[in-house]
């Protein structure tokens, strides 16, 4: 029975993973580092969901395994080199070689782009159709220098030849059966209409919102759909004007009710669509929340309300990802999980410290303010025993962490290498060096960003994180106790 019990499973197992896209990657440059495949959840906030996670193995072979519903675009990662695969369901396999990334800036935290080889594509696969668009379009724009004129001057003849450009790409891709192809060929063209013609009124968004959004289908995992969509609506709120802005910010601030808010957004022709229209709430929620014009504590209650009581499973997740993108880093939010390293090589999960401040420090020894740092932490640790410090070094490989720890063995602290880099500088939106985070006790966020141990500048006169140490040890500092009504 037990035999047969898991002679079902092992056949249950295969059948899974033989319905799922596969991706062998080749990657000799990469040997036995950390590939990442990951896709977008939602267009608005910009996160990503890691769908694989693996090692590429000693002779720079790796395969990840995903099932997906639907074309989509996903991002393959090592380190900071990516680079963008579009995802056909009715192709199961894809061969790539990820190539060595040789413009890569090693003293930087900077993401870095490369272009994978595809190997055995066919040619009506969706990354070779939305190839062959791309060199289309950059063709039609770039071929002829005089239609570049016609379009910075957004005359009526550019708009003539985009019409003819239309019908062109009608005629190449009819034959092509992939919806995902012709929303994304429709909306990367959207586009370029609305930059060329964004200054023409009223009229002209008129016929943008006709023709490209009004009662068509939310593309909510279409690249192109998703950019013309955020451009259209970049300014969600003012759309309709001086007066319905007016009513709006009056509404959110002065009341909890989405029902009065949409009814509002609804007097502009912008808004004619439910679906779209809450769609575009959730947009304007999202980037009002930290204008001063508006209340903070109100927007996350609307989208509360969205995330609970849409109707579209779409907006219930966008509206979440929405509440926690914005109160992320607040103070008393929780941290994002730190695994690292120590220079004695044992691992340790800052997140599990309890008890005491955590101070932590992101470094890299190509960073002058980094090295001088050091310096200023080893007297705080000698200061502020109620502070567990850490150091986690950024740099782009492990030598030159290990070369500083070689020549600083006085700095009797803990100084790290992540186990993941890139998730560390994605988790914590990381773009500098240095950065600094305090957690509390409780390994809930304190300060992000924390001060810095130094001044901004030499003679630069600005608070440093010593203050905040100082003021924690005062006020946590034991009072001495007195036996009251009695003799000492």
């Amino acid at each position: 029975m037990n035999r047969l019990i898991t002679s079902l499973f092992l056949i249950f197992f295969w059948l899974k993973i033989a319905l799922c896209t596969s991706v062998s990657v080749y990657a000799p440059a990469y040997k036995n580092q950390s590939i990442t495949w990951k896709k977008k959840i939602d267009y608005i906030t910009n996160a990503n969901e890691i769908i694989a996670h693996e090692i590429i193995d000693s002779s720079g072979y790796v395969k990840l395994y995903f099932d997906f519903k639907e074309n989509e675009l996903t991002e393959i990662s090592i380190g900071r080199s990516h680079s963008m695969l579009y995802v056909d369901t009715s192709k199961y396999e894809y061969n790539l070689f990820f190539p060595k990334d040789t413009l890569i800036d090693k003293a930087s935290l900077k993401k870095s782009e490369v272009q994978i080889v595809f190997l055995n594509l066919e040619i009506d696969n969706i990354n070779s159709l939305i190839l062959d668009f791309n060199n289309q379009l950059d063709y039609f724009l770039y071929g002829d220098t005089s239609k570049i004129i016609r379009m910075a001057k957004r005359s009526n003849e550019f708009q003539d030849s985009l019409n003819s450009f239309k019908i062109l790409l009608s005629d190449r891709y009819s034959s092509k059966q992939i919806k995902y192809l012709h929303n994304y060929i429709r909306y990367e063209i959207a586009m370029i209409e609305q930059l060329v013609h964004q200054n023409k009124g009223d009229y002209f968004k008129d016929y943008l919102y006709e023709n490209y959004l009004k009662r068509k289908e939310v593309n909510y995992k279409n690249d192109a759909y998703m950019q013309f969509f955020n451009l259209f609506y970049k300014d969600v709120f003012e759309i309709g004007g001086i007066e319905i802005n007016d009513r709006i910010k009056f509404s959110i601030n002065n009341y909890n009710e989405l029902k009065k808010l949409n009814e509002i957004i609804k007097a502009c022709n912008y808004f004619s669509s439910e679906q779209l229209s809450e769609l575009a709430i959730i947009k304007g929620l999202f980037d009002a929340y930290k204008s001063p014009d508006y209340s903070s504590e109100n927007i996350l209650a609307f989208l509360k309300k969205i995330s609970l009581e849409s109707k579209w499973q779409e907006h219930k997740t966008i509206a979440s990802n929405c509440i926690k993108e914005l109160t992320k880093f607040t103070i008393g939010s929780t941290c994002p999980d730190l695994f690292v390293v120590n220079q004695d090589n044992k691992k340790i999960k800052i997140h599990e410290l309890r008890g005491k401040y955590t101070y932590v420090n992101f470094f890299a020894t190509w960073n002058y303010k980094s090295l001088h740092e050091m310096e200023i932490i080893k007297k705080f640790k000698e200061n502020y025993s109620f502070v567990n410090f850490f150091s986690v070094n950024l740099d782009y490989n492990e030598d030159g962490y290990k070369n500083f720890l070689k020549s600083n063995l006085n700095y009797q602290w803990a100084i790290c290498y992540p186990i993941n880099k890139q998730k560390i500088v994605n988790d914590f939106q990381l773009d500098h060096l240095p950065s600094h985070l305090l957690i509390d006790p409780e390994g809930n966020i304190s300060q992000f960003p924390a001060l810095s141990p130094s001044p901004l500048a030499k003679g630069y006169n600005s608070t440093t994180i010593d203050k905040t140490f100082f003021t924690i040890k005062k006020n946590t500092r034991l009072k001495e106790s007195f036996n009251i009504g009695k003799k000492d």
